[in-house]
């Protein structure tokens, strides 16, 4: 059973599908092949997270032949402008530490 995935102009993955459920074949990359569940219903067994976060950025990306997951900067930049963004963690650790200080009377 083989695995594809399609690809934006960014690399981003935007599908991934075993070949039983595709008919049209343009636009997709073959990436692996293999035997069980992971191959043959790949859009939900074959990466470890869904292929789109909570907020339906793509989570995965594809460069030189390899799959990989996209950092939290990546992402970041695809958010929807009305969703706020988490802190990163030099925010919060400088948040802690402001709040530390308040807390021993500083």
């Amino acid at each position: 059973m083989r695995v594809f995935i399609k690809i934006d102009s960014k690399n981003r993955i935007t599908a991934v599908n075993s070949e039983i459920f595709i008919s049209d074949f343009s636009g997709w990359v073959e990436i692996d092949s293999g035997d069980g569940d992971k191959f043959a219903h790949a859009q939900g067994n074959y990466f470890p997270k869904p292929v789109t976060d909570e907020n339906g950025v793509y989570r995965y990306k594809f460069e030189n032949g390899n799959i990989s997951e996209r950092s939290e900067e990546e992402m970041a930049a695809d958010m929807p402008g009305d969703v706020p963004m988490p802190p990163s963690n030099a925010e919060l650790a400088a948040a802690i530490a402001e709040l530390a200080g308040v807390m021993m009377g500083g």
